[in-house]
This record gives structure tokens, sequence and C-alpha cells, in this order.
């Protein structure tokens, strides 16, 4: 009969210290995962925000230097400043893409972390409910296994986002690449 109250009791102090170890694991990772997102977030936004800049100035002063070298007409002038123009909204709308693929990502990452913490308190309650110290060491290698699935499920989805949105901004580049070739060739 003690040791049985003895299991109990190590069971529920085990579980407690398990749940908090779990809960505060989980929010240090939701926090990290979190923190992670938003820099690159912001990383993007800003060189993007630069990277639109230097190629505004970039394509006007190409564009100047090239007409003077050229000697080019008023009409080739206009074709040049509109390929400069099409090439800046080509690369607002990449940095559109990429600012959206972010935020699915930080989506993704804050749903693993609301599921993760509903799945820790189902675990605790499990090793609460726990009769016996094989019980308890059942629940909690149950939890980590759960908790374990459910971020690496997380890391692939959000492994195919990143994918995507990478390749989303690539085919729009590469579309603006093969429009100004089409126009080059037929131009010459």
């Amino acid at each position: 009969m003690a040791s049985e109250k003895d299991a109990q009791t190590i069971a529920r102090d085990t579980a407690a210290k398990g749940r908090n170890v779990a809960e505060d694991t989980t929010r240090r990772m939701a926090e990290t995962a979190a923190e992670a997102t938003q820099r690159g977030a912001d990383t993007a936004s800003d060189m993007m925000g630069k990277a639109t800049q230097v190629a505004g100035q970039v394509a006007g002063q190409t564009s100047d230097q090239l007409n003077r070298m050229m000697g080019l007409s008023a009409e080739a002038q206009g074709e040049v400043a509109q390929q400069a123009r099409e090439n800046m909204d080509v690369m607002t709308q990449c940095g559109s893409v990429l600012m959206d693929g972010m935020q699915s990502i930080m989506r993704e990452w804050m749903g693993f972390a609301q599921e993760a913490m509903a799945r820790n308190a189902e675990g605790i309650n499990a090793m609460m409910r726990s009769r016996s110290v094989q019980d308890l060491y059942a629940a909690q290698s149950s939890m980590v296994k759960d908790e374990m699935e459910l971020l690496l499920n997380r890391s692939v989805k959000i492994s195919e986002l990143s994918a995507k949105t990478a390749n989303d901004a690539v085919r729009r580049l590469n579309a603006r690449a093969e429009g100004a070739a089409r126009q080059v060739r037929r131009s010459a």
C-alpha cells in the first residue's frame, strides 16, 4: 500500500515537472520560431526596400548612360525606360511574393506552437492519470513522440512553403527575363 502511494506521488511529481518542462520548452520553441521568422521578414522587407531603391537608381543611371553612349532616339529611350519600369514592377512583385511566403511560414509556426501547447496539456493530463510508474513512463514517451512527430510534420510543411515561395519568385523573374529577351530579338 505504501509503495503504491509512493508510486502515485512520484508519478504526480514527475508529471508536474514534465508539464513544466514541456510548457517551458514549447513556449521557448514558439518564441524562438516567432523571433526568427520576424527577423527573416524584417530582413526580407529591408532587403526588398533597399533592392528596389538601388535597382531604381541603377536603372535610371544605366538608362541615362546608355542613352548618351548610344545616342538613342526618343522612341528608343522610351523603350528603355519602359523596360526599366517593367523590371522594377517584377522586383516589387517578387518582394510581395516573398513577404506573403514569410507570413505563411509565420502562421505555420504559430499554429505549431498552439497545437504543441494543446498536445502538451493532453500529455500532462495523461501523466497525471497514471496509476503506476510504468503508466507514467508510457504517457511521457507518448507525449514526447507526439511532440517530435508534430515538429517534424510542421517542419516539412514549412520547408514546402519556403520552396514554393522561392519557386514563385523565380518564376516571375524568369518570365520577365524571357519577355525582355523576346523584345530584344524582335527589335534586332
